[in-house]
């Protein structure tokens, strides 16, 4: 079930609001933030900077526990403070497996108000090829979505000590590893 902040959804239906693409990517050297707007946003402690996002490719949703890619378009945007050097520097850091969030804010058509951020889309990055030309400086970040957690192993030991590291005080797994092993017979009994 979709849920959105109070007064958007009678909004969306009157086709009177606005709705501005935030995007976050965490990467090893700090979080970035871009916004589709002319002004820069303050929001959940990030500073997202307007300009520079060119496309975002679908966002195409399935079934199933396969991972779907998906692109992020950015460009130079020198107006608005996103240079080639900028960028150069989002290469430059720890992105590889690194998340990224895609974001719809709707604002109040007459204030100006922000109303609400709903995520439309996580994922993880792979790569992030650029490309120089005559037309400027544009970043491509190929992403895939969350669903690539599914064919990850986990090493975790199903045992008292390790759920103790992940929840402190829970005894669900305290007999875990003191009980021994026992064998069962089927069918017939064992004959002596």
């Amino acid at each position: 079930m979709l849920s959105l902040p109070a007064g958007v959804a009678e909004l969306l239906d009157q086709g009177n609001i606005i709705v501005r693409g935030l995007i976050k990517f965490e990467l090893g050297g700090g979080t970035y933030g871009f916004i589709k707007s002319l002004a820069p946003l303050e929001w959940g402690g990030v500073t997202y900077q307007p300009g520079g996002i060119l496309q975002v490719s679908d966002l195409s949703a399935g079934t199933g526990t396969a991972a779907r890619q998906f692109t992020i378009t950015l460009a130079a945007s020198p107006d608005d403070g996103l240079t080639p050097e900028v960028l150069r520097t989002i290469e430059a850091e720890d992105y590889r497996d690194r998340p990224v969030t895609i974001y719809d804010a709707y604002f109040h058509p007459d204030t100006g108000a922000l109303l609400g951020v709903r995520a439309m889309r996580r994922g993880y990055i792979d790569t992030i090829p650029h490309n120089e030309d005559d037309t400027g400086y544009t970043l491509t970040a190929n992403c895939e979505t969350r669903a690539l957690d599914y064919t990850r192993t986990n090493g975790r030991k199903r045992s008292h000590a390790d759920q103790q590291r992940r929840n402190p005080g829970d005894l669900f797994l305290q007999h875990a590893s003191t009980r021994g092993r026992v064998e069962v017979f089927w069918g017939r009994t064992k004959k002596a």
